[in-house]
């Protein structure tokens, strides 16, 4: 092999000032995200970061916005309602006890929650009665004035919904019925309502649209084996998760959560 061949073998150097092998430091100043948008909540990062992957409001503040500062969790197996139950009430008690108590109650079997009604028991347990919080089992369309109501008023919603690969609400039948914590709202310039939330898969706040995770919620038609659980026994409600103790068209209201709500002026 010649010289010149030898030496078009060789793979070029890295450009300078790029490390071959990055710290953690290093690497994660790259995955930081300079946001030149959205600068309205740059004193909030994480809204500001969902509003800028979303694409809501990028330019001008919007007419509302407030959350509830509730910290996450991420869940381990099929928990995604015990996880955002418990998000709700600060990790107290936690996944795992909300688990036990479900199995006591013959509600699930490996952690999935697919009646609505069970959850709402659930959260009846886990809410201490002296904090004076509100509970309904709320059924119906979500993208309603009901529901706008309670999040303008600082309330909280467990929805039920489809998640699509970034776990955003979309359209799948029920497949891969879901299960996030709404802690706030936004209202951009035109008007358009969108939510902020909370759910089991990720660490980050997402803001959807309100009128998509209402169609979402209205499509849990049926179930579908997870993939990820191929020979696991889950329990069904009677009716499916579309019948009447199902998921379909409902969510559960907490109001007067006693939690911190930040609100962006």
């Amino acid at each position: 092999m010649s010289s010149n061949e030898s030496s078009l073998s060789q793979p070029p150097p890295p450009p300078p000032g790029i490390a071959l092998n990055p710290t953690k430091k290093q690497f994660s100043q790259r995955k930081q995200l300079n946001l030149t948008e959205c600068k309205w909540a740059s004193a909030y990062p994480e809204i500001q970061k969902a509003c800028y992957l979303a694409r809501v409001s990028p330019y001008i503040s919007p007419k509302s916005c407030r959350y509830k500062n509730i910290q996450p969790i991420l869940q381990e197996g099929p928990t995604c309602g015990l996880v955002a139950l418990s998000m709700l009430v600060n990790g107290a008690p936690n996944a795992g006890d909300l688990l036990n108590l479900a199995r006591e109650k013959l509600y699930t079997k490996n952690g999935e929650m697919f009646s609505a009604l069970n959850l709402f028991e659930l959260v009846k347990s886990a809410i201490s009665d002296d904090i004076g919080t509100n509970l309904k089992l709320f059924e119906g369309k979500l993208n309603c004035h009901e529901i706008k109501q309670v999040l303008q008023s600082g309330g909280c919603l467990l929805v039920p919904y489809d998640p699509d690969f970034n776990h955003g609400p979309c359209v799948l039948n029920g497949r891969k019925a879901h299960w996030a914590l709404i802690i706030g709202h936004l209202i951009d310039d035109n008007g358009k309502f969108y939510v902020f939330s909370r759910h089991g898969k990720t660490r980050n706040i997402a803001i959807w649209s309100l009128k998509l995770l209402s169609e979402s919620n209205a499509n849990l038609n049926e179930f579908e084996q997870p993939k990820g659980y191929p020979d696991a026994e889950f329990l069904l409600p009677m009716g499916g998760i579309g019948g009447v103790l199902g998921l379909k068209n409902k969510c559960i209201i907490v109001n007067n959560v006693p939690i911190d709500e930040v609100v962006i002026k």
